[in-house]
């Protein structure tokens, strides 16, 4: 099974995120969007696993979001990876706050026990809004900075849960299903 670990986003927020990319399109640069349905903040993806590692990864999770109150997510610029002039992913930026960044690095070690291989690039929290095509010239993405300074979401989330998610690739492209939603903070 393929499962991440993500932050989901209400269907209205979803819906504001994935509309960033409507004037990126306008303005001819070109992209593979991501769709409504699709978007998140991935805290940590993990890969194919068997069934049998599922139920103690879920458990981790719950751990983990349990140590941690909620919090607040403000969303920054629009940038991409490894750069605006060559981007493979054009993503929306969220603010690096404390407490994503030790709820990440806690996930990282509480997984790291259990076999699952730690991230060793810096985290550098996003969410997608889609992928350059491989045969996309440089020149096509030369208004990409411009029209995207102009772009915002200024919606401040609050993180209530972490959700477990299984992604199944399919002809029409990835399915993503919850698998656990773990709440934060506090039992009882």
């Amino acid at each position: 099974m393929r499962i991440f670990v993500a932050v989901n986003f209400p269907a209205r927020l979803r819906q504001k995120i994935a509309r960033l990319s409507r004037p990126l399109q306008e303005a001819g640069v070109p992209g593979r969007w991501t769709e409504v349905d699709h978007v998140h903040l991935t805290l940590k993806f993990i890969g194919e696993v068997p069934l049998e590692r599922v139920d103690p990864i879920a458990a981790a999770l719950e751990e983990v979001a349990g140590s941690f109150r909620p919090f607040e997510m403000k969303f920054g610029p629009i940038g991409a990876f490894p750069s605006p002039r060559r981007p493979r992913v054009v993503w929306l930026g969220v603010e690096p706050t404390p407490e994503l960044r030790f709820i990440k690095d806690d996930l990282e070690r509480r997984l790291a026990e259990l076999g699952i291989a730690r991230e060793e690039r810096p985290y550098q929290p996003h969410v997608t809004l889609g992928k350059a095509p491989r045969a996309a010239e440089a020149g096509e993405f030369r208004r990409l900075e411009e029209v995207a300074r102009s772009l915002r979401v200024p919606d401040v989330y609050r993180v209530t849960h972490l959700d477990l998610m299984k992604s199944q690739l399919g002809a029409e492209g990835a399915v993503h299903t919850r698998l656990v939603a773990a709440r934060m903070g506090p039992r009882g």
